[in-house]
């Protein structure tokens, strides 16, 4: 148990990490027109390899966490994961299909289905956890 609340640490520092460089890298290129720092594509392409590298270090850190899991855990997370994958596929089309027909006017943001994707983990993580009890 201990082993588990410190990878979860780790995963928590590689993902706050993660964010942080994700918003620092977007923020400062929209904000490129008054920043002239973000003018430079050398910076730029420095800054995504930045935030790569913090994403595959979260990876990684997932990874050490879920072989801390006992097999309920791992069941809970896998059909977690499952869950929203089919659902981000199946909204996310739908979603990207109503903009071609017409249905909605505004073009599909990406950040809304980030959203989706994450609340679907969330739901998708209670239920199970309760259903499994």
């Amino acid at each position: 148990m201990k082993d588990q609340k410190t990878q979860m640490k780790i995963m928590l520092a590689w993902t706050l990490a993660w964010v942080v460089s994700l918003g620092i890298l977007t923020a400062n290129n929209k904000l490129a027109a008054e920043n002239s720092l973000w003018d430079n594509i050398i910076y730029t392409i420095i800054g995504l390899i930045i935030n790569l590298a913090i994403g595959i270090g979260m990876i990684i850190a997932n990874k050490n966490l879920f072989k801390t899991y006992d097999e309920l855990q791992k069941r809970i997370q896998f059909e977690a994961m499952a869950i929203t994958l089919g659902l981000t596929v199946v909204v996310g089309l739908a979603y990207e299909v109503s903009f071609d027909f017409g249905i909605i006017g505004k073009e599909p943001e990406f950040e809304y289905l980030m959203m989706f994707i994450s609340l679907s983990y969330i739901v998708a993580n209670i239920v199970n956890s309760r259903r499994f009890r």
